[in-house]
Order: structure tokens, then C-alpha cells, then sequence
């Protein structure tokens, strides 16, 4: 959020009321969705119970229930027997929507369980979508991720009629069926095809290709690049990037090792003892992901492998995790409240426009240094 100072001592104009930020906290913004659905018969009847409704609006259960008495306090809603809460107050007749609008953000396990880079960016959307009075909900269906996914997608549309779907984490197969559905949807991360999906992402390819550059430019030339096998297009993107720059670097190319794991510390483990077997051994590590640079650099100090002495390692993703590491790994700082008004802009977008063409919007994160980075050791 952007706010407008002054000098201390010195009041504001009055004309600058309505332009000095006034931050709402999560309870206030809870009380403005919760009551554009009640006035608009969006909430009517019995209200939900309070865990569904916490995975609505993704909030606490304490948060829900300081929000609950609020709204209660203004005479909208009572409790039952202490079992269910009633809506008192009729819907407003009002020109327009029937309802405020609606997103609804599918994802394949609960937000507690996300990165911390993705919760915050989560957070931050709801913040901003709640002082425009647009409802932001979550579902979490691990089976739309599964081999059974169109069954399980066509029964999750039959029941929820959202304005924009926000697709987290989404596979091809995911992608491709909400684009033969055509139902207006935003890729929260990268699209297979950017000509038929809009999409807000980190810039991956180009933070790949800026890390092998400067492998090379510090001479490595023997690289080695980790990447789970997610079947997202972010990763993807990450491996195509890193190996198309190794490739086109000058004088030389730079020779590029693999390494496709299945995300588990085991996995990456194997990984890396494949690494340490190779002849000539690689002497930096690109690692497109933030906990999987902790399983690294942790096996990496069991096989007593100095680093950055003997191998550099630059890792993707931020993680909080990795500041708790020594050395403090090299990496790409990720802007949650940009990311969060990428998503923003591109919902507002397709809310204003009946058919609005598809659009990409990258993120460019900002690069740590820190401590990983070396020259390769002399022979």
C-alpha cells in the first residue's frame, strides 16, 4: 500500500481526507463482505457455519466471530439456541447485480498449508478486493487435480456460479478445460498458452536465465539446475530459461545437469548424491524452489561440501526459512503486495469487460546476493 506522507506537526489539507490511507484490519474487512452479501441477499436465511465460512473469506475463526458480533450488534442477524445464526433484515431492492461480485480461488490443499509468499499474496487480495465489496472465497478440491478432474470440475461449476474462477497451482488439463468451458478465469501462476488464458505469474524464465548468467559470469561453467516434477508451468518455464541461457552464453556454452525430482527431501537427496557422482562435478546449483534449497544445502553439509568454497547455489524462491541457513543462500526476493495487485488488476479487467483478450502479467522478483556465491574453486 502506497500512503501519502506529510511533515509531522503539519495537518493535512482538507481536500486530502479521502487520500490519506486509513488500513482496515481483517475483522473490518470481514464485516464489509459479510454485510454486501446480507444487504444484497447473496447470505440469506440460515448463515453458514463458522468454519464454512471461515474458508470463504479465509480468516480465523476468531476474526469470523469479532466480525459475527459486529454485524449482530447492527441488528442483522441473531443466534439461535446458540446452533445457527438467522438473517433478520430483508434484502434491499437495489439496482444492478443481484449479488456483489464473486471470485472464487481453487486450490488443491488448504491455505494454511501454501508458501508464505502465496498466503501473504492471498491476504493482501482479499484486503484489496473487500474495500470494493467484491467477495473473494476459496475451495479446496484435490480432486480437480486428479485423474478424475472433469467429473470433478463439472460438478464444482454446478454448484458455484462465481464471476471470475482464480485458478491456484493449475495443471494443463485444469487450464485447458476452463478454456473449452469458456468461463471467465485468471491463472494465479504461469498458463501453458498465454494466447488463451489470462495469467499472473513471477517472471520465471527470466530469473532463470539471470541466474545462470551469473554463474557464468563468475565463471562456473559446469551448472547443475533442481526442479520438481510439478507439472506446473512456472517450473517448466524455470528449466526452459536456465538451459536456453547456459546455452547461448558467450564465449562459451555452459554444460547444464538435470536434476527432475519428486519434491520429497528423499527425492532431492538422491539428487544430489547423482550430483556429487558426476565427472566433472558441477560447482553451482540453480534451485527453483525455496524449501527444496533447504533439503540441498542440508545434504550438500552432511557430504561436507563447502559451500560457496566449492559450490555456489542460487535458489529461485524466497522462503523465511532460508534466512535460518549459513551460509544464507543467493535468491529472488518475491513481492507479495505487487503479486496481489497483478491478480487485482487482471480480476477488474475481466469484471469491466464482457470478452476481454487474454493477457500475461509478470512480476520481476528482486536478487538477494547473500552469502552462496563464489567463484569455482581453483582446477
Amino acid at each position: 500500500m502506497i500512503c501519502l506522507m506529510r511533515p509531522p506537526n503539519r495537518p493535512a489539507p482538507a481536500e486530502w481526507d479521502e487520500m490519506i490511507c486509513r488500513p482496515a484490519s481483517v475483522a473490518e474487512t470481514a464485516v464489509q463482505i459479510l454485510m454486501r452479501a446480507l444487504e444484497t441477499g447473496r447470505l440469506k436465511g440460515r448463515l453458514p457455519g463458522e468454519r464454512r465460512l471461515c474458508i470463504m473469506l479465509q480468516v480465523s475463526r476468531m476474526t469470523l466471530r469479532l466480525a459475527l458480533q459486529e454485524i449482530q450488534r447492527l441488528g442483522w442477524i441473531r443466534t439461535v439456541a446458540g446452533q445457527f445464526r438467522e438473517v433478520l433484515k430483508p434484502v434491499r431492492m437495489r439496482t444492478g447485480p443481484a449479488s456483489p461480485p464473486r471470485v472464487l480461488y481453487i486450490a488443491p490443499s488448504p491455505i494454511r498449508e501454501m508458501e508464505p509468499f502465496f498466503v501473504l499474496s492471498l491476504d493482501y487480495l482479499r484486503e484489496i478486493l473487500g474495500r470494493r465489496g467484491i467477495l473473494l472465497e476459496t475451495e479446496v478440491r484435490p480432486e480437480c487435480y486428479g485423474p478424475n478432474f472433469r467429473y470433478a470440475l463439472k460438478r464444482l461449476c454446478a454448484v458455484n456460479h462465481p464471476d471470475i474462477w482464480l485458478l491456484g497451482q493449475s495443471p494443463r488439463t485444469m487450464q485447458a478445460w476452463f478454456q473449452s468451458h469458456a468461463y471467465k478465469h485468471v491463472v494465479v501462476g504461469s498458463a501453458f498458452d498465454s494466447k488463451s488464458h489470462s495469467s499472473v505469474d513471477l517472471a520465471h524464465a527470466a530469473t532463470a536465465r539471470h541466474a545462470a548468467m551469473t554463474f557464468g559470469r563468475m565463471g562456473h561453467q559446469r551448472l547443475a539446475v533442481f526442479v520438481r516434477d510439478s507439472g506446473l508451468a512456472g517450473d517448466q518455464h524455470s528449466l526452459e530459461g536456465f538451459l536456453a541461457s547456459a546455452s547461448g552464453h558467450a564465449p562459451k556454452a555452459l554444460q547444464v545437469d538435470a536434476f527432475v525430482h519428486d519434491g520429497s527431501p528423499a527425492g532431492i537427496f538422491r539428487s544430489i548424491d547423482r550430483l556429487m557422482k558426476s565427472n566433472p562435478r558441477p560447482t553451482a546449483i540453480f534451485s527453483a524452489g525455496g524449501l527444496q534449497t533447504v533439503a540441498i544445502m542440508t545434504r550438500l553439509a552432511e557430504l561436507r561440501v563447502r559451500v560457496p568454497r566449492e559450490m555456489s547455489v542460487i535458489s529461485r524462491d524466497d522462503d523465511p526459512a532460508l534466512d535460518f541457513i549459513t551460509p544464507t543462500p543467493a535468491r529472488y526476493s518475491r513481492p507479495s503486495e505487487e503479486f496481489a495487485r497483478g491478480i487485482f488488476r487482471q480480476i477488474e479487467r475481466q469484471l469491466k469487460v464482457r470478452e476481454a483478450q487474454p493477457r500475461t502479467s509478470l512480476i520481476y522478483p528482486e536478487f538477494l546476493p547473500k552469502s552462496t556465491l563464489a567463484p569455482p574453486p581453483a582446477g
